[in-house]
């Protein structure tokens, strides 16, 4: 080995004899890296949920409250936002610093898959990520559990929409009695909407029969003088669907005709052919909007019914990728990194040229 001094050598003496060089440069990596962390913007945590709900007992359209959009607007519920900022413990966290935004890939009948990201920056990636994880984790337990933030919001629009039915009914049906009061009107006749179980539609449908019951007696009663015994007899056995003796034709079919108009008769002390007809233009009107929101209650009660069936037969499942971007000089990692760049590269420059510079240098060294 030379027993001259090789160059890696003198640069390794040149720094450790000028060594105090390094101190102001580390001054200043320091102030340097608290500035570039400052500027530098927050970190920003991502979560992509791919959702997933199939509804397997439903009439048609009866999971719309159960599908992809209503996932995203339980994002917006305050229940929700409570949780979430619950589970993160600061209560004067601002919510609002989340950002949400769904892409559904196919919405139908009992299916509805889609894609939500939710992303936060703060200016430490920990407490970025922190925040992220509150909320990824409330969103599932919400969006899957029975009895979750997504499932009861569905049930519960669909009993308040049916309570509030039901007290739009009420208020009119009070109106309408109040117009009716003192008339003889059977209201429970009128109002009612449900087909073969409306007394007026039964009285009416019974009383047309017995009118055509009446009218084919007295027919075959017309026709008996003129007939011989047995072909009465036949004619009346057609009409009361019994064996008639010969020469009984008359007396039975009177005796028919007589019970079918004491029945007409009851019929239509029950109720009158066509009551409304009775009532003014104004209360009419009435009557058709207690009819109308009478099926509109019926309506919105089944729908409540069917809600309820659907969420017990909802299945959701989820599947959450994570990402991370920006930031990366506001960590501590990246703050020290700054820091011993700008210390050590600055130091030997320093060091350096104050050697090149210095009178002792001798002459011919390189």
């Amino acid at each position: 080995m030379p027993s001259e001094t090789s160059g890696l050598q003198r640069d390794f003496q040149v720094i450790r004899r000028r060594w105090w060089v390094f101190i102001p440069f580390a001054a200043l990596g320091l102030l340097a890296a608290l500035a570039i962390g400052a500027v530098s913007g927050g970190s920003t945590a991502v979560a992509t949920m791919t959702l997933d709900t199939t509804v397997h007992d439903l009439v048609v359209g009866g999971d719309r409250g159960l599908r992809i959009f209503e996932a995203q607007a339980m994002t917006a519920d305050p229940a929700f936002k409570e949780k979430v900022i619950a589970a993160i413990g600061e209560p004067d966290f601002d919510y609002a610093r989340f950002s949400v935004s769904l892409f559904p890939i196919s919405v139908g009948d009992g299916i509805s898959r889609g894609t939500l990201t939710v992303s936060i920056s703060d200016p430490e990636k920990a407490k970025a990520e922190r925040y992220r994880k509150a909320f990824v984790d409330v969103f599932t337990a919400e969006y899957t559990k029975p009895d979750g933030l997504f499932r009861t919001r569905f049930v519960d629009r669909r009993r308040e929409v049916a309570a509030n039915a039901e007290a739009d009914y009420q208020a009119a049906f009070q109106r309408l009695a109040q117009a009716t009061a003192g008339k003889g009107v059977d209201l429970a006749a009128l109002v009612e909407t449900r087909g073969e179980a409306n007394p007026l539609v039964f009285v009416t449908q019974q009383r047309v029969e017995l009118e055509r019951q009446l009218a084919e007696a007295k027919g075959a009663l017309a026709a008996v003088p003129g007939a011989s015994p047995e072909a009465a007899a036949a004619v009346a056995s057609a009409v009361i669907g019994q064996p008639v003796q010969a020469g009984q034709a008359g007396p039975v079919l009177s005796a028919r005709v007589a019970a079918l108009e004491a029945a007409l008769k009851e019929y239509s002390q029950l109720a009158p052919a066509l009551p409304e007809q009775q009532l003014d233009a104004a209360t009419q009107a009435l009557l058709s909007e207690v009819r109308g929101l009478r099926q509109v209650r019926d309506t919105a009660y089944v729908n409540l019914g069917n809600a309820q069936i659907a969420v017990r037969s909802a299945e959701s499942r989820i599947e959450t990728s994570y990402s991370f971007s920006g930031g990366l000089a506001g960590t501590l990692a990246g703050r020290v990194a700054v820091a011993l760049a700008v210390t050590v590269i600055f130091g030997l420059a320093a060091i350096f040229a104050l050697e090149w510079l210095s009178p002792s240098r001798r002459p011919g060294e390189g």
